[in-house]
């Protein structure tokens, strides 16, 4: 019996993996110095560290205080990675499991940036485009949105012009490649869903130049 403990004492003087290591040492901190520790890895911009600090805070303390603010700091450390489809999931998470949190709005506009940081200017899918402008306009139309309504509606407005730009070029290219009914039509978009974008002239110029034909 005596050379049990002994032998037991020696693991812990040693370091026993399982007790010193991992989740047992985290769980003998508290959560809220672990959130500051995060916290810290967030602001000095180590995204990774940070994700991942977060990430084990929300599986070890699910019941802590601030876990509204831990979805939110992964989601925007993801986002600043730039892994955009993450944080959109974690964005989501955040938005299904907190709804009447003050910073919903922030998370709803951080969705649609993720959308909108992914536009290719060399793509003519305007389906990401669409997704962008659809979530800065939910934004933008929300009840006392306050400063992130505004800053949606800008955007709101800037993928207006990026979609109308998009069907410009798309008819451009049709009238290159000798497919004028398909460039008249795509010119035709542009007047009709964009009528107070910069590409409009550009398209009633296309559409005059392939009837003078």
């Amino acid at each position: 019996m005596r050379i049990f403990l002994v032998a037991v004492a020696a693991m812990f003087l040693l370091g026993c993996p399982s007790v010193w290591n991992g989740t047992a040492v985290e769980k003998s901190i508290p959560a809220e110095d672990q959130f500051k520790a995060a916290d810290r890895s967030f602001q000095q911009k180590d995204y990774a560290a940070a994700v991942e600090q977060f990430e084990r805070l929300k599986s070890g303390s699910p019941d802590f205080d601030k876990m509204p603010e831990v979805y939110l700091k992964i989601a925007e450390a993801l986002q600043a990675q730039g892994s955009y489809d993450k944080a959109i999931a974690r964005y989501l998470q955040f938005v299904q499991l907190y709804p009447h949190h003050k910073d919903i709005l922030k998370a709803k506009y951080n969705i649609a940036h993720c959308y909108f940081s992914q536009i290719k200017s060399s793509d003519l899918d305007n389906r990401i485009v669409t997704r962008a402008a659809e979530a800065f306009k939910a934004v933008a139309e929300a009840p006392e949105g306050g400063t992130w309504a505004k800053k949606a509606d800008e955007k709101y407005k800037e993928c207006l012009t990026k979609l109308a730009a998009k069907e410009l070029y798309k008819a451009q290219t049709y009238y290159g490649m000798g497919k004028n009914d398909a460039a008249i039509m795509a010119a035709k978009r542009v007047i009709e869903l964009y009528p107070k974008s910069e590409s409009v002239d550009r398209a009633k110029a296309l559409i005059e130049k392939i009837k003078g034909k």
